[in-house]
C-alpha cells in the first residue's frame, strides 16, 4: 500500500482568526487526497472537528507574548524542539504548512534543518521588515501571499540585502481566499433589516467605530444588531471592550452557531481599516448580505462598487457610518438587490479554485523524500 503523504501544520496563535479559517478551508480540500495531517497548536479547540492528529503546543507564560530579542528566539527554539518530539510519534513529515506568517512560524524553519520537509508558507497579512523574516521567506519552497501584503514582503526581503521584487522569485505566488461548497454560508433573510458584525476584539478591527456609529442613532433608528466577537488571548495588542450596554445590540462571544446568526441578519458591516483580505466580508457576500465597507483602498474596496454591490463609508468615521447604516435599512428591495449582486461576485471565490495551487504544493513530495522512498523500496 502506498504511504500517505504527511503534512504537518504549526498553529502557535492561541485564538481563532481569519488565517485559521482559511487553513481549515484548505484542509477541507485535502479530505479526498491521500494525505494525513498533524497539527501542533496552541488552540486545539479550533481543530477539534477536523480529521487531523492534534497535539497541544506547550509554551511557558513568560515566553507567550515575546516578539523580539533573545526571548523571541528562545520561544521559537522551544517550538522547534516540540516539532522534533512530535516527529517521534507521528513519523516522517513530507511537507510543513506555515499558515500564520514567517515571524510566527519560525519554529518550522528551525526544525526543517533536521526534519528535511518541504515548507509551504502562507502570508495573510503584512510582515515586519526583518532580516530573519526575509531569510525565511527566501528559503521557503513555496510562498502564497495575499496581493495586499506584497510591499511588506519586499521590505522584509530587502532587509537581507536583496533588491529583487517578489515577482522575481518563482516560489512566490499570490492567492485569494475561497469558501468550500460544504461550508457555504446560509442565505440571509430579507424580511426586515438586521445588522451583523463579526471579528476579534483587537482594536484595529474597529468595533469602537461601530458602537459609536450606533450611539449616533436613536433607539428607534437603530437596527437590531448582532455582534459576534472573539476575545484575543496572549496578545500585546490593544483590544476593545465587550459586551457594552447599547439598546437593541446583542452580543455573542465565539458563538458555535455563527452561520445561523448571520442568516437571520442581512446587513454586514466591516470596520477594519486596510484589511489584507476580509474573509468575513466574503462570507457575508456569499450569504447574500448587503455589505458595508470602508473606502480605504483595501482589497474589497478595489473589487466592489458603492451603490452597485455594496455601500461604502469614510474610514474610521462613525458619523458617516451611521448615515450609511440608515441608508441601508431604508429600502429592503434595494438592500436585497445589493446582496444579490454581492452574492454573484462571491460565487467566483470557490475554495476548489482558489486553493488548488496550494493543495498541489502540499501534496507534492520533495526529491529528497522521493529518493528515500525509492531506497526503502529497494532495501525492503
Amino acid at each position: 500500500m502506498k504511504r500517505l503523504k504527511h503534512i504537518v501544520i504549526l498553529d502557535p496563535i492561541p485564538f481563532a482568526g481569519g488565517s485559521k479559517v482559511s487553513t481549515k478551508h484548505i484542509l477541507s480540500q485535502l479530505e479526498s487526497k491521500p494525505v494525513r495531517i498533524s497539527i501542533l497548536t496552541s488552540d486545539p479547540d479550533t481543530w477539534a472537528k477536523t480529521q487531523a492528529y492534534v497535539k497541544t503546543l506547550y509554551m511557558p507564560k513568560q515566553l507567550e507574548k515575546t516578539e523580539q530579542g533573545l526571548s523571541y528566539f528562545t520561544r521559537h527554539f522551544l517550538i522547534a524542539l516540540q516539532l522534533l518530539w512530535l516527529r517521534l510519534f507521528v513519523g516522517r513529515m513530507d511537507t510543513a504548512l506555515a499558515a500564520s506568517g514567517p515571524g510566527v512560524d519560525l519554529g518550522l524553519y528551525l526544525a526543517r534543518f533536521l526534519l528535511g520537509y518541504r515548507l509551504v508558507q502562507m502570508v495573510h497579512g503584512p510582515v515586519a521588515r526583518s532580516r530573519t523574516i526575509g531569510r525565511c521567506l527566501l528559503s521557503a519552497d513555496e510562498v502564497y501571499y495575499l496581493d495586499s501584503t506584497r510591499d511588506s514582503l519586499n521590505h522584509a526581503i530587502s532587509a537581507t540585502g536583496s533588491l529583487e521584487d517578489v515577482s522575481a522569485f518563482p516560489q512566490f505566488q499570490t492567492f485569494r481566499n475561497g469558501l468550500p461548497k460544504a461550508l457555504w454560508p446560509t442565505r440571509c433573510q430579507y424580511d426586515y433589516a438586521v445588522l451583523f458584525w463579526a471579528a476579534s476584539l483587537l482594536k484595529w478591527k474597529g468595533l469602537d467605530t461601530l458602537t459609536k456609529a450606533l450611539s449616533h442613532m436613536t433607539p428607534s433608528e437603530r437596527p437590531e444588531t448582532h455582534i459576534c466577537f472573539i476575545r484575543p488571548k496572549q496578545t500585546n495588542l490593544a483590544v476593545s471592550n465587550a459586551p457594552q450596554c447599547i439598546t437593541k445590540v446583542f452580543w455573542h462571544e465565539a458563538p458555535e452557531k455563527l452561520d445561523g446568526i448571520r442568516a437571520r441578519s442581512n446587513i454586514f458591516v466591516s470596520t477594519s481599516t486596510k484589511e489584507p483580505f476580509g474573509l468575513s466580508i466574503l462570507e457575508a457576500m456569499a450569504a447574500g448580505m448587503c455589505v458595508i465597507i470602508p473606502s480605504d483602498g483595501a482589497y474589497w474596496d478595489t473589487q466592489l462598487t458603492d451603490g452597485e454591490n455594496c455601500l461604502k463609508y469614510l474610514p474610521d468615521d462613525e458619523a458617516d457610518l451611521a448615515r450609511t447604516l440608515a441608508k441601508a435599512q431604508q429600502n429592503m428591495q434595494s438592500l436585497k438587490e445589493l446582496g444579490e449582486e454581492a452574492f454573484q461576485i462571491a460565487r467566483q471565490y470557490r475554495a476548489e479554485l482558489c486553493f488548488s495551487a496550494i493543495c498541489d504544493a502540499l501534496t507534492q513530495q520533495s526529491a529528497r523524500n522521493d529518493a528515500a522512498l525509492a531506497r526503502d523500496e529497494v532495501q525492503g
